[in-house]
């Protein structure tokens, strides 16, 4: 069984940040939402907070719970947040595990992308209606 995952859509207008993954064990050479493994004894609002800072260096001001979904390839659960108000300014800050953090129009997300990306972004536009 995998760690449950916490996860980040930083979303601007109708943008939202994605990054394109490498040298990871699990979702290579893919785009995907900042995020990761929560830790033991650490809630999953926690943990996005600390992968906010760790994956794209900024403190998450508005931090608000979106979905939670089983994932459908591996036995862990996703807790996804939305954050459209941060203090600092979006970085690479692990570029040794992400080649790039980019802005994508939720309309237009890249076809070379995490599985859990479709169900995520389904429930971002149904918040942001």
């Amino acid at each position: 069984m995998y760690q449950d995952v916490a996860q980040i859509i930083f979303v601007k207008g109708s943008q939202v940040l994605l990054a394109y993954r490498q040298n990871t064990e699990f979702l290579d050479q893919q785009w995907s939402l900042p995020g990761g493994r929560i830790e033991v004894g650490e809630t999953p609002r926690r943990s996005a907070l600390r992968e906010s800072f760790e994956e794209v260096g900024v403190e998450p001001i508005s931090l608000n719970f979106l979905i939670q979904f089983q994932d459908p390839n591996v036995a862990c659960l996703h807790h996804v947040y939305v954050c459209d108000d941060w203090q600092g300014e979006l970085i690479n800050a692990e570029p040794h595990l992400c080649r790039e953090v980019s802005w994508f129009d939720i309309e237009a997300i890249p076809d070379v992308h995490a599985p859990t990306i479709p169900p995520i972004i389904a429930a971002l536009k149904r918040y942001l209606a």
